[in-house]
Protein backbone atom coordinates (compact mmCIF):
# COMPACT_ATOMS: atom_id res chain seq x y z
CA UNK A 1 0.00 0.00 0.00
CA UNK A 2 0.96 3.25 -0.95
CA UNK A 3 -0.49 6.22 0.31
CA UNK A 4 1.85 9.64 -0.12
CA UNK A 5 1.15 12.55 1.21
CA UNK A 6 1.99 16.08 0.09
CA UNK A 7 5.20 16.76 2.85
CA UNK A 8 4.00 20.63 3.35
CA UNK A 9 0.33 20.05 4.10
CA UNK A 10 -1.14 22.83 6.95
CA UNK A 11 -3.18 19.81 8.15
CA UNK A 12 -2.64 16.78 9.84
CA UNK A 13 -2.52 13.71 7.12
CA UNK A 14 -2.15 10.24 7.15
CA UNK A 15 -0.94 7.21 4.81
CA UNK A 16 1.10 4.24 5.07
CA UNK A 17 3.76 2.81 2.27
CA UNK A 18 5.55 -0.17 2.10
CA UNK A 19 8.99 -0.43 4.00
CA UNK A 20 11.24 -2.59 4.56
CA UNK A 21 8.09 -5.74 3.85
CA UNK A 22 5.63 -4.10 6.32
CA UNK A 23 3.20 -0.78 5.87
CA UNK A 24 4.23 1.49 8.25
CA UNK A 25 1.83 4.37 9.00
CA UNK A 26 2.31 7.52 9.50
CA UNK A 27 1.28 11.26 9.78
CA UNK A 28 2.32 14.69 8.79
CA UNK A 29 2.25 17.87 9.57
CA UNK A 30 3.85 21.61 8.33
CA UNK A 31 5.20 22.62 5.45
CA UNK A 32 8.98 23.81 6.94
CA UNK A 33 12.25 23.08 5.28
CA UNK A 34 13.28 21.26 8.34
CA UNK A 35 11.57 17.85 8.69
CA UNK A 36 11.72 16.36 11.95
CA UNK A 37 10.50 12.73 12.57
CA UNK A 38 8.91 11.89 15.87
CA UNK A 39 9.64 8.48 17.43
CA UNK A 40 7.39 7.39 20.27
CA UNK A 41 8.27 5.03 23.10
CA UNK A 42 7.53 1.17 23.76
CA UNK A 43 4.17 0.53 22.39
CA UNK A 44 3.49 3.88 21.53
CA UNK A 45 2.32 5.74 18.57
CA UNK A 46 2.32 8.75 16.89
CA UNK A 47 -1.28 9.00 18.14
CA UNK A 48 -0.79 8.40 21.80
CA UNK A 49 2.45 10.10 22.23
CA UNK A 50 2.54 13.12 19.92
CA UNK A 51 -0.64 14.47 19.14
CA UNK A 52 0.16 18.06 20.62
CA UNK A 53 3.62 18.44 19.00
CA UNK A 54 1.43 17.26 15.43
CA UNK A 55 -0.98 20.18 16.20
CA UNK A 56 1.22 22.65 18.12
CA UNK A 57 4.85 23.56 17.01
CA UNK A 58 5.75 25.07 14.67
CA UNK A 59 4.08 24.12 10.97
CA UNK A 60 6.34 26.96 9.04
CA UNK A 61 9.52 26.01 10.15
CA UNK A 62 8.80 22.19 10.66
CA UNK A 63 7.60 19.55 8.56
CA UNK A 64 6.54 16.78 11.31
CA UNK A 65 6.55 13.30 11.03
CA UNK A 66 4.99 10.61 13.47
CA UNK A 67 5.16 7.26 12.65
CA UNK A 68 3.54 4.11 13.91
CA UNK A 69 7.06 1.54 14.17
CA UNK A 70 5.92 -2.38 13.11
CA UNK A 71 3.59 -3.83 15.31
CA UNK A 72 2.61 -0.78 16.91
CA UNK A 73 -0.30 1.91 16.73
CA UNK A 74 -1.81 1.50 12.86
CA UNK A 75 1.48 -0.35 11.47
CA UNK A 76 -0.28 -3.87 12.48
CA UNK A 77 0.11 -6.30 11.04
CA UNK A 78 2.57 -7.48 11.49
CA UNK A 79 2.08 -8.40 15.11
CA UNK A 80 4.95 -6.80 17.17
CA UNK A 81 7.59 -8.79 17.87
CA UNK A 82 11.27 -8.24 19.79
CA UNK A 83 14.40 -10.03 18.25
CA UNK A 84 17.79 -9.21 19.38
CA UNK A 85 18.06 -6.68 16.77
CA UNK A 86 14.94 -4.54 17.29
CA UNK A 87 16.16 -1.68 18.15
CA UNK A 88 18.47 -1.10 15.36
CA UNK A 89 15.55 -3.04 13.32
CA UNK A 90 13.79 -0.07 14.14
CA UNK A 91 16.07 2.51 13.69
CA UNK A 92 16.14 1.13 9.73
CA UNK A 93 12.68 1.14 9.33
CA UNK A 94 13.00 4.76 10.92
CA UNK A 95 15.27 6.18 8.15
CA UNK A 96 14.02 4.33 5.14
CA UNK A 97 10.49 5.46 5.90
CA UNK A 98 11.71 9.02 5.62
CA UNK A 99 13.42 8.30 2.52
CA UNK A 100 10.65 6.88 1.05
CA UNK A 101 8.65 10.27 1.85
CA UNK A 102 11.53 11.91 -0.23
CA UNK A 103 13.27 13.39 3.18
CA UNK A 104 17.00 13.08 2.34
CA UNK A 105 18.18 14.67 5.15
CA UNK A 106 16.15 14.95 8.84
CA UNK A 107 15.89 15.64 12.36
CA UNK A 108 14.60 13.27 14.85
CA UNK A 109 12.60 13.65 18.24
CA UNK A 110 12.59 10.73 20.75
CA UNK A 111 11.26 9.63 23.97
CA UNK A 112 12.00 5.99 25.43
CA UNK A 113 12.47 3.25 23.35
CA UNK A 114 11.69 6.26 20.85
CA UNK A 115 15.17 8.00 21.82
CA UNK A 116 17.32 4.97 21.89
CA UNK A 117 16.29 4.02 18.59
CA UNK A 118 16.88 7.79 17.51
CA UNK A 119 20.46 7.28 18.93
CA UNK A 120 21.08 4.05 16.97
CA UNK A 121 20.15 5.99 13.73
CA UNK A 122 21.52 9.05 13.73
CA UNK A 123 25.03 6.55 15.02
CA UNK A 124 24.07 4.53 11.31
CA UNK A 125 23.47 6.68 9.36
CA UNK A 126 25.32 10.14 10.52
CA UNK A 127 24.93 11.58 6.95
CA UNK A 128 21.26 11.68 7.22
CA UNK A 129 20.53 13.17 10.46
CA UNK A 130 20.45 16.54 10.86
CA UNK A 131 20.18 17.44 15.07
CA UNK A 132 18.91 14.84 17.60
CA UNK A 133 16.53 15.47 20.47
CA UNK A 134 15.89 12.58 23.00
CA UNK A 135 14.77 12.22 26.88
CA UNK A 136 14.19 9.06 28.80
CA UNK A 137 16.28 6.85 26.85
CA UNK A 138 18.71 5.28 28.12
CA UNK A 139 22.23 3.32 26.90
CA UNK A 140 21.87 -0.04 28.97
CA UNK A 141 19.64 -1.42 31.44
CA UNK A 142 20.70 -2.16 34.71
CA UNK A 143 19.10 -5.20 37.39
CA UNK A 144 17.04 -1.29 39.24
CA UNK A 145 15.87 -1.11 35.86
CA UNK A 146 14.68 -4.92 35.07
CA UNK A 147 13.09 -4.70 38.53
CA UNK A 148 10.50 -1.45 37.48
CA UNK A 149 9.67 -2.92 34.62
CA UNK A 150 8.63 -6.69 36.37
CA UNK A 151 6.86 -4.55 38.82
CA UNK A 152 4.23 -3.29 36.41
CA UNK A 153 4.59 -6.18 33.97
CA UNK A 154 1.07 -7.33 34.41
CA UNK A 155 -0.70 -4.72 32.91
CA UNK A 156 -3.85 -5.70 35.00
CA UNK A 157 -2.89 -4.04 37.89
CA UNK A 158 -2.38 -1.10 35.96
CA UNK A 159 -5.08 1.75 37.06
CA UNK A 160 -7.94 2.02 34.38
CA UNK A 161 -6.97 5.14 33.50
CA UNK A 162 -3.33 4.20 32.56
CA UNK A 163 -4.81 1.00 30.91
CA UNK A 164 -7.19 3.00 29.02
CA UNK A 165 -4.75 4.70 26.24
CA UNK A 166 -3.33 2.25 25.16
CA UNK A 167 -6.35 -0.48 25.60
CA UNK A 168 -7.87 2.13 23.08
CA UNK A 169 -5.61 1.20 20.40
CA UNK A 170 -4.44 -2.45 20.74
CA UNK A 171 -7.35 -4.14 22.75
CA UNK A 172 -6.51 -5.60 26.37
CA UNK A 173 -5.37 -8.86 24.84
CA UNK A 174 -2.55 -7.44 22.54
CA UNK A 175 -1.71 -4.73 24.46
CA UNK A 176 -1.05 -7.19 27.93
CA UNK A 177 1.13 -9.62 25.75
CA UNK A 178 3.11 -7.41 23.60
CA UNK A 179 4.02 -5.58 26.82
CA UNK A 180 4.73 -8.83 28.65
CA UNK A 181 6.62 -9.36 25.52
CA UNK A 182 9.04 -5.81 25.96
CA UNK A 183 9.57 -6.94 29.32
CA UNK A 184 11.37 -9.99 28.35
CA UNK A 185 12.98 -8.15 25.82
CA UNK A 186 14.56 -6.08 28.42
CA UNK A 187 16.11 -8.47 30.38
CA UNK A 188 18.40 -9.88 27.36
CA UNK A 189 19.52 -6.79 27.87
CA UNK A 190 21.27 -7.04 31.00
CA UNK A 191 22.45 -10.41 30.59
CA UNK A 192 24.03 -10.00 27.11
CA UNK A 193 27.76 -7.86 26.87
CA UNK A 194 26.59 -5.44 24.58
CA UNK A 195 23.88 -2.58 25.61
CA UNK A 196 21.11 -1.28 23.85
CA UNK A 197 22.92 1.28 21.34
CA UNK A 198 26.44 0.10 21.19
CA UNK A 199 29.04 2.07 22.73
CA UNK A 200 30.58 2.10 18.77
CA UNK A 201 27.69 3.84 18.12
CA UNK A 202 27.52 6.11 20.72
CA UNK A 203 30.77 7.19 20.66
CA UNK A 204 30.12 8.60 17.22
CA UNK A 205 27.32 10.89 18.14
CA UNK A 206 28.66 12.16 21.05
CA UNK A 207 33.16 12.17 21.09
Amino acid sequence: IYNFVFPYSSAITSGRIHVNGVNLHYQCAGRGDHAVLLLPGALGCSQTDFGPQLKFLNKESFTLIGWDPRGYGLSIPPARDYPADFFSRDAKDAVDLMQALNFKRFSMLGWSDGGITALIAAGSYPSLINKLVVWGANAYVTAEDLTLYNAVKDVTNWSPKMRKPMEDIYGMEYFANTFSAWVEAMTHFVSRSDDCTSCQRVNIIFI
